[in-house]
């Protein structure tokens, strides 16, 4: 029991209620409150994230509680909300997007399970940044057409090898373009 009540392990469990939230809010019409609860689920992810790496025990435990609530938070809450409130009006065509994007955030996070990350990079969409671009558009009301079409780039990048900036690895980029600047400063013959 006590590994439950850890620290990091108490803030995903806030994060999974966030979602949970969400999911109610979105069955009731409230997709702006729903898409709020995503965003604070979005919070409490970062920081229980820090709050694990911080902490002396890694727990499997977390690990695996972490991706349960980031499925829930970011993969099924988002595709709930952008259903009911967008791609409802194409329903064969939105449940296939929307499943789609579930999946291929299961897929993501599976993959992270068994890969990890390097430092710098992501490979494939991380789901939680995916998750909050899904449930946006819901409080936007976009055409159907397009919010079909962002749900399911969306859905592909989660399981693409297409490289994305860890936080760590965006510090380093912007590090390393101001030593550039430094440097070509230092060269330039003004």
């Amino acid at each position: 029991m006590k590994e439950y009540l850890s620290p990091a392990n108490l803030i995903t469990s806030g994060s999974l209620v966030a979602g949970f939230l969400a999911l109610i809010l979105a069955a009731q019409g409230e997709f702006a409150w729903a898409a709020g609860c995503v965003g604070v689920a979005a919070v409490l992810d970062s920081v229980d994230g820090l709050v694990a790496r911080r902490s002396p025990a890694d727990s499997e435990f977390g690990a695996q509680l972490d991706s349960l609530a980031d499925l829930v938070s970011f993969g099924v809450v988002p595709a709930i909300t952008v259903y009911f409130s967008v791609l409802e009006a194409v329903p064969v065509a939105g449940i296939g997007a929307c499943l789609g994007f579930v999946l291929c955030g299961a897929w993501r996070l599976a993959r992270f399970s068994l890969a990890g990350t390097s430092r710098r990079f992501f490979v494939g969409l991380p789901i939680p940044p995916a998750g909050l671009l899904v449930v946006g558009l819901a409080t936007l009301d976009p055409p159907a057409g397009l919010a079909l079409a962002v749900t399911l780039v969306v859905a592909l990048l989660m399981v693409t090898a297409l490289p994305f900036p860890t936080w760590s690895g965006l510090a380093q980029l912007a590090r390393g373009s101001r030593r550039a600047e430094a440097e070509e400063t230092r060269v330039s013959p003004e």
